[in-house]
């Protein structure tokens, strides 16, 4: 008989691509945890217990003080966090506050260790998860430092139907002002952008988005980007 976590590790990106053996070993170790939207499920400075991944739901990595919090990025179904920090050992960066009512598998970071020592597939997943990962993240800073708010907007908001050509609607991950921060720009240039993007196809209802070509928001220029590169 299956292990009954196995279906939810297929449909985790660190865990599908790996033999059933690795997976069924991971299985053995693996909680479920549901969580409820706004909830704080790890934070910032805490030993790294657990990395998590989403079955259902979200999160927001959350920085900063309070008063001065800023989104570092948003997480969802079949995404994991907090690996960098399970396999060093080191406190959590950042802290995780649900953006919707969901449920995570969490895989404990000691156990976690000794699989990969022992699981040379997994490893290898590991390494290939990371290093998608520090690809993102490179794309973010560039994107912060030389693209304007509507390029990096059209570049979010694209990123997130998970296609490339054709028509899209999306819900945004997070509250505006939420998204904004992940940005880099405030909410106020949020809701300006949002409005200059109706030329691009682009409409808003709420937190629905709908984009009549995902290929010509992909094509927003930097020389148009940089236009409103003072709102930021």
């Amino acid at each position: 008989m299956s292990h009954p976590r196995l279906p939810y590790l297929e449909r985790i990106e660190l865990f599908a691509p790996l033999p059933e053996r690795s997976r069924a070993r991971i299985a053995d170790i693996a909680g479920l945890q549901r969580f409820s939207n706004h909830g704080y499920l790890f934070r910032e400075g805490e030993e790294p217990d657990f990395i998590y991944c989403f079955v259902e739901g979200g999160i927001a990595l959350i920085g900063g003080a309070d008063g001065q919090e800023a989104v570092i990025e948003f997480f969802g179904p079949g995404e994991s966090v907090l690996l960098p920090a399970a396999l060093l050992g080191l406190p959590y960066l950042v802290s995780g506050r649900a953006t919707s009512d969901g449920q995570a598998l969490l895989i404990p970071a000691g156990k976690l260790r000794q699989l990969i020592d022992e699981d040379v597939a997994l490893a290898a997943q590991c390494a290939r998860v990371l290093s998608r990962h520090w690809r993102a993240l490179i794309s973010q800073i560039k994107e912060i430092k030389t693209h304007g708010a509507a390029e990096r907007l059209a570049h979010f908001l694209v990123s997130q139907t998970g296609k490339s050509k054709g028509p899209a609607t999306l819900v945004l991950p997070g509250m505006k002002k939420e998204v904004a921060t992940r940005l880099g720009i405030k909410p106020e240039t949020l809701s300006r952008t949002l409005k200059k993007l109706r030329d691009y196809g682009v409409d808003t209802e709420g937190d629905t988005i709908r984009i009549a070509s995902l290929e010509r928001l992909a094509a927003l220029t930097s020389a148009t980007a940089g236009q409103d590169q003072a709102d930021t």
